[in-house]
């Protein structure tokens, strides 16, 4: 990508001193208003499987609510194992003793790695 710097406009007096800078803004106000409608939209998403709160809390919903008119099974086929996922815990157990007080403040890591 190409980088965009943002321009600067400077006003001088009389005797050539600054007296003003006025830095161009690095977002349009478009750019703006589609940043803040991304996080109000995030905001009202499940932060563990992404479903709309305003869906996925309604009682209609309840899977322990007898009156509900529709509730959330497993889908067919479920659940797969995340063989991602599933290198990220290994790596954590393996490593959980080099910090025992904070385990979660390890960063781990993995990669798909050819075999053979």
């Amino acid at each position: 990508m190409e980088g965009w710097e943002p321009s600067t406009v400077y006003e001088y007096d009389e005797q050539g001193r600054l007296m003003r800078s006025t830095p161009e803004s690095e977002w349009t106000d478009q750019q703006v208003a589609l940043l803040v409608a991304l996080e109000e939209y995030e905001a009202g998403l499940c932060k563990r499987c992404g479903t709309a709160l305003e869906e996925s809390t309604d009682p209609a919903h309840d899977f322990n609510n007898p009156l509900a008119r529709a509730v959330y099974l497993p889908a067919p086929g479920t659940p797969v194992q995340c063989h991602c996922c599933a290198a990220l815990e290994r790596s954590e157990q393996q490593t959980a003793a080099q910090n025992p007080q904070h385990p979660q403040a390890m960063l781990h890591a993995v990669q798909l790695v050819r075999r053979g």
